[in-house]
């Protein structure tokens, strides 16, 4: 059972949470998670149907569908991991019969690409200045889309929502996610093992097949599993933060009273 919770919490707990949110919630959101995770792959099967990942890398430079297939697959994977977001936070505020999640994601969908594509930018423009800017902000703005759907605010907005949460407790919100990274990855490696023996039984022996059945597999494993487990860690933190941010805000007023 989960309880959203009401007071800052350590590391440990916050982690705790998200586990407990993922389990709690994942019957909801795992045909989103599905979806999220096929359209946002769905240029690397195409890959595959065009001969492989390396015949595919090459001619995917002049593939008017591969690019289609990136843009479109990245727009709806917002979308989606958006009604993600907005489904998770309702059951761990005990709507559990909040509606269509996806039609209430539609209005912010927009605003919520537009924050993505400011995300890239500033954390592609730190990364090639000197790096560690880049990190910091990957850290410090990962928070815009909790921002953005919660607090009703702009792109921009969103973004500097976030850094302001973030501040101050950068390093806890660095080792929270690089925690959650690194099960992920073990994860990742699981199902890429369980794919790589289930794929050469369903496809027969060509290797092509195969090859598109495994990548189908973890991709379609990986969206149903991963993405709930994100989204519910992001949540965590954000509510925590925004616990603390409030505490904070409440000892400095007492403080000038």
């Amino acid at each position: 059972m989960y309880t959203k919770p009401s007071s800052p919490q350590s590391i440990g707990q916050v982690l705790d949470g998200s586990f407990r949110l993922t389990a709690m919630s994942f019957r909801h959101v795992w045909v989103y998670a599905l979806l999220a995770g096929l359209a946002g792959n769905a240029a690397a099967i195409y890959q595959f149907t065009r001969g492989g990942p390396s015949m595919a890398a090459l001619a995917a430079q002049q593939d008017a569908v591969y690019w289609s297939l990136v843009l479109a697959g990245s727009l709806l994977g917002v979308l989606f991991m958006a009604a993600i977001y907005l489904r998770i936070d309702a059951i761990a505020s005990g709507r559990t019969d909040d509606g269509n999640a996806l039609s209430a994601a539609l209005p912010r969908w927009p605003l919520l690409v537009v924050a993505f594509i400011l995300y890239f930018i500033a954390v592609a423009v730190g990364l090639v200045l000197l790096i560690i800017p880049g990190i910091i902000l990957m850290v410090s703005l990962m928070l815009c889309t909790a921002v953005l759907l919660f607090e009703d605010k702009g792109p921009i907005a969103s973004l500097t929502g976030s850094h302001r949460l973030v501040w101050g407790h950068w390093w806890r919100t660095l080792v929270i996610m690089t925690v959650g990274g690194i099960i992920v990855a073990v994860l990742y490696m699981i199902l890429g093992v369980l794919g790589g023996a289930i794929a050469p039984v369903l496809a027969g022996g060509d290797a092509l097949i195969v090859g598109l059945v495994t990548t189908v597999l973890v991709l379609a494993l990986a969206g149903i599993l991963i993405t709930p487990f994100f989204v519910a860690l992001g949540l965590n933190v954000y509510w925590d933060l925004k616990l603390r941010k409030e505490g904070g805000d409440l000892a400095a007023r007492a403080q000038a009273v």
